[in-house]
């Protein structure tokens, strides 16, 4: 692990890399390179949760569509998958 001192200086490097991004996009680099945003006391990610709140209703539900979509398209392609192994087989 990282020392506070190291922490601060990797954070300035990514600050400086990442200063021509929108503060919306800087955390999404923020939280897809950390795995976690700020969490509460009982572990939840706040930061999901604030960036869920940014959005209006109708942005929420279309993001959920679209997650769904892709929850409905993996579970087609394992399917799939399933299949043409049970397939190759019994050939």
């Amino acid at each position: 692990g990282y020392n506070q001192v190291e922490r601060r200086c990797i954070l300035d490097e990514e600050e400086d890399r990442n200063a021509h991004l929108t503060e919306e996009q800087r955390e999404q680099v923020r939280i897809a390179t950390t795995g976690y945003g700020e969490q509460g006391a009982n572990g939840y990610d706040l930061s999901m949760f604030r960036a869920n709140l940014r959005l209006t209703p109708t942005e929420r539900i279309q993001k959920m569509q679209r997650a769904l979509i892709l929850t409905q398209e993996v579970a087609r392609a394992g399917r799939e998958h399933r299949l043409s192994k049970r397939n190759r087989s019994s050939s």
